[in-house]
């Protein structure tokens, strides 16, 4: 058997998996008995009590929750996985990390029928220019293997698995091209995000296991939800590989952008309020994201900030704008007009 890559698992499809518009009432677990610093007759008032009851949002000490105070990429990122949990029918809570070490690897053919069946624990796999190859057998053209395959990967007591489809190929590398063995039939896989292959294979991730948000993030990425690695490690910290930079970056303040973006990637379809949005600042063909800022305008979760309407994708988002937008999302009630 040829060694594999153990972080497989992390090339997130981005599918489109529509989730279950959340009842706010029903995942309140808490009561809300406000903060100093939230007037009741504020802006964000509701907003901020309905994220504190469905435990989306704690205070920053028992009495206050700083409204103006900024959210770091890290923070925007648990936040958004506890939103897509919520979204999708659970109670909020991000499921604690597996161990990267042990996937499992199941392949089948077109009948569904149990081709191969592995335990991976040796970390290897080879990536190709327009996507991956995965030997199984040294034979050329092996005739017990169909023309297709789904590959199935998962984890030890975590429940996402993720599904790919895989069509055989005979690989035989040029002269003088180190393959490391991988030559003979197997499956190629041409997933849109390979990209997260060659993220793993040339980085040490193991300091970020650790990090307080990188379960959230995987999370979202087995999910289908984003892209690890090209989506937001390559947001948070562009043109960055290395782990104690990825990790500075995270713990620093974050966008409006960003959490927009996250926030279209966790929430599903969300119904149009408003048929024609115009944003000053946002040009459809030319802002990165514009798609997904439209959408949550379209839907009435963001608003402008001044009277113009201006996104201002660049600002940091303050505690009250996030709460403001994943309230709306939670509840069509909060949604503007």
């Amino acid at each position: 058997m040829k060694r594999f890559l153990s972080a497989l698992v992390l090339a997130a499809c981005l599918l489109s998996i529509p989730c279950a518009a959340a009842d706010p009432a029903a995942h309140s677990v808490r009561a809300f008995s406000g903060f100093a610093d939230v007037a009741e007759d504020s802006w964000c008032h509701d907003a901020v009590a309905l994220c504190y009851e469905t435990e989306l949002m704690n205070g920053t000490s028992e009495t206050t929750f700083s409204s103006g105070s900024p959210l770091t990429a890290a923070q925007l990122t648990v936040l958004s996985a506890r939103l897509y949990s919520l979204r999708s029918g659970g109670s909020g809570t991000v499921p604690p990390l597996p161990d990267l070490s042990q996937p499992y690897l199941r392949f089948y053919g077109p009948d569904g029928a149990l081709l191969r069946s592995y335990r991976c624990t040796d970390p290897f796999t080879y990536g190709m220019d327009d996507g991956l190859f995965i030997s199984l057998s040294d034979t050329p053209d092996d005739p017990a293997l169909p023309e297709a395959c789904t590959l199935e990967i998962a984890f030890r007591d975590y429940g996402p698995i993720r599904r790919y489809s895989g069509v055989r190929t005979f690989y035989a590398p040029p002269p003088g091209v180190m393959t490391h063995g991988l030559t003979g039939t197997g499956y190629r896989f041409t997933d849109p995000d390979t990209t997260t292959f060659c993220f793993f294979l040339g980085t040490d991730i193991e300091p970020l296991k650790q990090e307080w948000w990188f379960s959230a993030a995987f999370y979202l990425a087995s999910q289908g939800r984003l892209n690890l690695s090209g989506d937001l490690i390559w947001r948070v910290a562009p043109n960055h590989d290395d782990p104690e930079t990825v990790s500075l970056r995270f713990a620093e303040p974050a966008s409006r952008a960003l959490f927009v973006w996250l926030l279209d990637c966790a929430a599903g379809e969300l119904p149009p309020v408003r048929e024609t949005v115009s944003i000053p600042d946002v040009d459809p063909e030319l802002t990165p994201d514009a798609d997904a800022i439209l959408r949550l305008y379209r839907a009435g979760v963001v608003n402008g900030v001044d009277e113009s309407g201006r996104f201002s994708g660049g600002a940091p988002l303050t505690r009250a704008q996030a709460a403001v937008m994943l309230a709306r999302i939670l509840d069509p009630a909060l949604r503007a007009q």
